[in-house]
């Protein structure tokens, strides 16, 4: 008697068979999304970069999902509303990341300024604040210990300076009661440089430090988006070589450069890299806007500038919500367009197929197809299926009609489901939704 599990197996191999034929036999602007399996659960790679009150965002916290939040310096001096405001972030289940550089003392970055001596001078003071925060936040955060240092901005040092104090970070960290459980990240370099990883790893090697999780900054475009996928592939391989330095991961602190802050497509492509590569997670950068004077998005509660001053959605608060919405039942499905990046899923109630589609190449016409089982296929009672297309575009500010409507139409529902959609441009975020 054959049993379920190899009956289940040869359905599973027959699909996939005639999926790749799908594929193969056809232009490569097509693609291919599978109903006839479950959905899949997915963990957020979303994060932000500082805050100042957490209270007033909890709405778009409970909406948007993020994973992970970085901070330190607005919390610097206020040990009690520290604490406070990480209880707020684990009660979403949310990992903090502390900068250990900006509780230190930001306005006096080196020593050159007249503030304090550099810990590869002297550890005690850097050691003690460290061991004191370990106290408080225990377990709970995980600790970046300098911001950037590889620039004169903010720290001023030589590399080996640096490798040293983060020496110190380690071992004040690790000799603390249960702090070989503590959570350690670095180097956060202001950008993947494959020769300063190295010589930070060799340097954690040599002198059998612990890094949990490795980081660098990404400020870029959408070409940088896509090259750090091939970053984190590098990265990867030269962990490889260092098992004795236990690397559970790859987390990238700052994500989307100044020119890009408000672009929705450079913020998914960010997401889709990170999640095609399975880094760990990506916050948002903050910065000044270039079109409002005095408007920094790092000190304005703003969530990295996803909202205005004034607390109004612009345009790339849709990408994360809709890149919420999908987290919780992804479809599988197949494409040989590199340049198209996809993430289909079924909303919440489960009553819509939705995609969000991004194009990093020239303006392009699509054929979707849809796999079906006719068990489990939720449109198997309709003779039609309903198609909605929205376009998210660079705004500063939300508008009624965000994100915009530009097509809705009926397709016949028979054996198969597939539209097709034109003039897709390099520039938008779109969201199709089928119902």
């Amino acid at each position: 008697m054959i049993s379920k599990k190899l009956i289940i197996c040869i359905i599973i191999l027959s699909v996939f068979i005639n999926i790749k034929s799908q594929i193969l036999s056809n232009d490569t602007d097509k693609v291919i999304i599978d109903l006839s399996v479950k959905g899949k659960k997915r963990e957020s790679v979303v994060g932000f970069l500082h805050f100042n009150e957490l209270e007033p965002l909890e709405k778009d916290i409970v909406e948007l999902k993020p994973k992970y939040w970085r901070f330190g310096a607005k919390l610097k001096d206020n040990p009690v509303k520290r604490k406070e405001q990480v209880n707020i972030l684990l009660k979403y289940d949310i990992v903090p990341i502390i900068v250990l550089s900006d509780i230190y003392d930001e306005e006096h970055w080196y020593k050159e300024k007249g503030g304090w001596i550099r810990p590869s001078d002297d550890p005690r003071k850097f050691a003690t604040m460290i061991k004191s925060l370990y106290e408080d936040l225990g377990q709970k955060v995980v600790f970046d210990v300098w911001n950037e240092p590889n620039g004169k901005e903010v720290w001023g040092g030589t590399r080996e300076e640096y490798f040293k104090t983060f020496k110190v970070a380690h071992d004040a960290l690790r000799s603390s009661p249960n702090g070989n459980n503590a959570l350690i990240t670095g180097p956060s370099i202001s950008e993947f440089n494959l020769e300063y990883i190295k010589a930070f790893l060799d340097y954690c090697s040599r002198h059998n430090l612990k890094l949990d999780i490795l980081n660098w900054h990404d400020l870029g475009n959408q070409k940088n988006a896509i090259e750090l996928q091939n970053n984190i592939k590098k990265a990867k391989e030269l962990i490889k070589k260092y098992p004795n330095l236990s690397i559970k991961s790859i987390y990238i602190p700052e994500i989307v450069g100044v020119d890009e802050q408000f672009n929705p497509l450079t913020l998914f492509t960010y997401l889709y890299s990170l999640e095609k590569e399975n880094a760990q997670g990506g916050c948002k950068a903050c910065w000044d806007n270039p079109d409002i004077k005095g408007e920094n998005s790092c000190w304005n509660n703003s969530l990295d500038g996803i909202l205005s001053a004034n607390g109004e959605r612009r345009s790339v608060w849709w990408v994360y919500k809709y890149y919420a919405e999908s987290l919780k039942s992804r479809l599988a499905w197949f494409t040989q367009n590199k340049e198209l990046m996809i993430i289909p899923y079924l909303d919440d109630d489960k009553s819509s197929v939705n995609i969000i589609l991004g194009n990093i190449g020239k303006e392009k016409n699509v054929n979707f197809n849809f796999i079906k089982n006719e068990l489990n296929y939720k449109f198997k009672n309709k003779s039609k299926v309903n198609v909605e297309i929205f376009r998210i575009s660079e705004k500063k500010l939300n508008m009624k009609q965000l994100p915009e409507k530009i097509s809705n139409y009926s397709i016949k529902n028979y054996k198969q489901i597939n539209f097709s959609m034109k003039n897709i441009n390099s520039e938008d975020v779109y969201i199709i939704k089928l119902n």
